[in-house]
């Protein structure tokens, strides 16, 4: 891992960058990486991004990644992948603004 990490620095020192890809934070946990959000109170932040469906109590993760990933351009896909869970699909979908891109909008009518 350490060698790994010294690759990492030596190529941005020589290519005079502050960044490279899959860049390790943590040498204790080299699966984390940086997710920039652009955020006012946090423009990077850290961990796995996640999409979790609750029904009646019960969590169900659909997915799990510790790489950055738009949440609404995978709406329809765990809209799908309920369905294929349940025979049904949800009766009605709570989700953040950052779900309803145009292109959501657009399929789902």
């Amino acid at each position: 891992m350490a060698i790994l990490y010294y690759q990492q620095q030596k190529e941005m020192y020589d290519k005079r960058t502050k960044s490279v890809d899959h860049r390790i934070v943590s040498i204790h946990q080299p699966h984390i990486r940086p997710i920039v959000r652009g955020k006012s109170q946090a423009k990077v932040e850290f961990g796995a991004n996640i999409h979790v469906s609750m029904v009646d109590g019960i969590s169900f993760l659909d997915e799990i990644s510790w790489d950055a990933f738009n949440e609404g351009s995978h709406m329809v896909g765990y809209i799908e992948k309920f369905k294929a869970r349940f025979g049904y699909y949800p009766k009605e979908v709570l989700a953040d603004q950052v779900y309803c891109t145009r292109a959501f909008l657009i399929r789902s009518v």
